[in-house]
């Protein structure tokens, strides 16, 4: 009976011992699971930065080729490209131009904004007029600003472009329009500044509060400002809107406004002009 009993506690003891090492096997196993899975996971995250710091260094390998590749266009354009040293060029002697007529003279970044300014200076009543309409962008600008204070405005065009050429890349026929532009507040007036523009001021009396000239060539700005004469006092107002600073801007708008000036005696104020662009600003004095 005692081997009985002996046996007996051995299986039991067996059986608990058994159950112990499965016990331990399966939390031995869903730990090892666990850790399988965590590693998985860590895995996965370490591919993931991995991955994104490689496209980040290709991005950043395409940048530095996009540099490499811009800083040699422009040591090409420093050493070698005409059209370049001409903008240097006609860049510095605006830059000049300014110190000597224009030092205290606001400047502003967008030639809209040029524009704006020159409309608030505006204190004479009288005709408002722009020369070299295109597709109305400024002369909306320039109705808005003074068709509610009474003034008549009015856009002149040929709209098949420039007549002649004007500059480099800008070719007879530049500008031309396929459409007559609508221009709420003005009115619109076709043909070219000779043939249209005396009729139109036997027609309408009076100064010319403000001229907007956009007519980029010398022959055609000059023609305005002859025919415009003494309808220009004190207090008119004009932009001009390709005075410089581009290669050859002494031979156009410049110079059609300093013969007019030296012809006429006229006097006047440079008062504002475009920092990076070609817009100047000058009002007529006493």
């Amino acid at each position: 009976m005692f081997d009985q009993f002996r046996k007996s506690a051995r299986l039991k003891m067996q059986r608990a011992v058994a159950e112990v090492v499965r016990e331990s096997d399966r939390k031995t196993r869903i730990e090892q699971e666990n850790r399988h899975d965590q590693l998985l996971a860590e895995l996965a995250a370490n591919n993931g930065e991995m991955k994104r710091v490689l496209d980040e260094l290709a991005h950043a390998r395409g940048q530095v080729a996009a540099v490499s590749e811009r800083l040699d266009v422009l040591e090409q354009r420093t050493r070698r490209d005409i059209t370049h040293a001409l903008d240097i060029r006609a860049t510095a002697e605006s830059a000049q131009f300014v110190l000597d007529h224009m030092r205290t003279a606001p400047a502003f970044r967008h030639p809209h904004d040029t524009l704006r300014y020159a409309l608030e200076l505006v204190k004479l009543d009288g005709l408002a007029l722009e020369f070299g309409v295109a597709g109305g962008t400024t002369l909306r600008i320039v109705s808005e600003s003074l068709r509610a204070t009474g003034h008549e405005v009015w856009g002149f065009d040929v709209w098949t472009g420039l007549p002649e050429t004007w500059r480099t890349g800008f070719p007879a026929g530049e500008f031309a329009q396929q459409d007559v532009p609508s221009v709420p507040g003005a009115q619109l007036v076709s043909g070219l500044f000779e043939d249209s523009l005396p009729g139109f001021l036997a027609e309408h009396p009076g100064p010319v509060a403000f001229a907007h000239l956009d007519a980029d060539l010398y022959s055609s700005t000059r023609t305005v400002l002859d025919l415009l004469g003494d309808r220009l006092v004190p207090g008119s107002v004009l932009v001009f809107d390709e005075y410089f600073n581009y290669p050859g801007w002494q031979e156009h708008e410049h110079r059609a406004w300093t013969e007019f000036v030296d012809r006429t005696g006229v006097r006047f104020d440079y008062l504002a002009y475009t920092a990076d662009h070609e817009q100047v600003v000058v009002r007529i004095r006493e």
